[in-house]
């Protein structure tokens, strides 16, 4: 039995004993919120007052939105994910963990960036990329500034990525309204290459981003009661049609009226074209990431272009790059 688990079980037994003296000035209601740590067939519920007696981490941490924007850097305290999954046995390389927000937004964590620190990072003064000197914890916070994380706003729980120094990282990590962590199978990473009047590689994590339901996620269920999530290619389009990526308007109707072609590329060659008019704003023909709740077969992974308004003959797996025609 490790130390760190000894350590964190005996923070809890304290608070136990503590509570259970009485006593004291009275304070505040505790917020209502638990947090659900499972691995396979180990499962621990924390409650407000558990959590806090577990080791804390302190530090500085800011985010940067898909547009540009910095949040600056505040200090959170909380939790690491790394000492909460101890609680049930601890992971390894061969292990991803998944935090789920109560809205249902889902966003996976690799080995690499709960033990190691391992994201982008940015200048907290104009959000250019720049290296971090120094280790990076992902963190689940219960305080900014000294104070509990309203509710109303992004808490009682939420992500963060903090360090010693004030650092920016992206902002589709920080999941507010944290309810739940799980220790799963390792999942490959991805990237996704678009190419039209600009060029993104689109990696994993901010797919993921976008196939929130409450971002601009999709799903159908087809004639086999499978159902797949992603997200529209209109939308994947809007980002590399012209200046605009992500503000509003950044789908270019005017663009998709005069026409051109839309070309998807899987890893092994295999393309379609589609043309502009029938994807504009169609949510129903749509790149998949996730079939009933899990990633991809192999066959397909890691996205499928699929949907109810789609020929079957164009449902393609594979697809790693989409390319732009533009007249």
């Amino acid at each position: 039995m490790s130390k760190r688990f000894l350590s964190i079980v005996a923070s809890i037994l304290t608070l136990a004993l503590l509570v259970g003296c009485g006593g004291g000035s009275a304070k505040a209601p505790a917020p209502d919120v638990t947090l659900t740590v499972t691995s396979g067939e180990k499962s621990v519920t924390l409650t407000w007052e558990e959590l806090q007696a577990l080791p804390a981490y302190e530090g500085p941490g800011g985010r940067i939105s898909s547009v540009g924007k910095v949040t600056p850097p505040t200090t959170f305290k909380g939790v690491t994910v790394e000492d909460l999954c101890a609680l049930v046995g601890g992971f390894s390389q061969e292990n991803s963990i998944q935090i789920t927000a109560k809205d249902g937004y889902q966003m996976t964590f690799s080995y690499d960036q709960i033990v190691t620190g391992n994201y982008d990072t940015y200048d907290p003064s104009d959000g250019t990329n720049k290296p971090y000197d120094g280790k990076l914890w992902t963190v689940i916070a219960y305080e900014e500034e000294g104070q509990p994380i309203p509710a109303e706003r992004d808490g009682p729980l939420r992500m963060a990525i903090l360090g010693t120094d004030k650092v920016v990282t992206d902002g589709h990590w920080w999941i507010k309204w944290v309810e739940s962590i799980e220790v799963k199978a390792a999942q490959d990473e991805w990237t996704l290459h678009l190419k039209g009047a600009l060029s993104e590689e689109m990696d994993r994590g901010t797919f993921e981003t976008g196939s929130s339901p409450s971002c601009h996620g999709t799903s159908w269920t087809d004639a086999e009661g499978q159902t797949w999530e992603g997200i529209p290619l209109w939308l994947l389009a809007g980002r590399v049609d012209d200046e605009n990526k992500h503000e509003s308007g950044a789908f270019n109707d005017d663009l998709a009226a005069a026409g051109y072609e839309i070309h998807l590329i899987a890893s092994d060659g295999y393309s379609i074209t589609l043309e502009s008019a029938p994807i504009a704003r169609n949510n129903k023909i749509f790149l998949a990431y996730r079939l009933n709740g899990a990633p991809l077969p192999e066959k397909y992974w890691p996205l499928r272009l699929i949907g109810p308004d789609l020929e079957k003959a164009n449902w393609i797996g594979g697809v790693e790059t989409i390319e732009i025609d533009l007249p």
